[in-house]
């Protein structure tokens, strides 16, 4: 992603996506290093290795999909009766 795009450009939703996948930003590296060191470990012993007995990583176990979150947002009676103030402030 350009510098200028994501400075001049860039929507709400698409900083969002960024924010939420920084994590996993590096995690090519960090699998590639965890193999390295797997395939090392399992050469000088004598019992079976996995990969997690090396290394374990936050989202292993999680499913990285592109379908929306679903938020539940619960709204009061209040903020119903404001918004629709508002609307009709907005109307006039």
């Amino acid at each position: 992603m350009d510098v200028p795009y994501f400075m001049d450009s860039c929507t709400e939703w698409e900083i969002n996506d960024i924010v939420e996948n920084i994590p996993y930003l590096d995690r090519n590296l960090w699998e590639t290093s965890r193999l390295a060191t797997y395939m090392t470990a399992q050469v000088n012993s004598r019992k079976k290795l996995q990969l997690q007995d090396i290394c374990k990583f936050k989202w292993e176990g999680q499913e990285i999909s592109n379908e929306p979150k679903e938020h539940i947002t619960e709204i009061s009676d209040s903020d119903i009766e404001r918004l629709k103030k508002l609307a009709k402030q907005w109307a006039k």
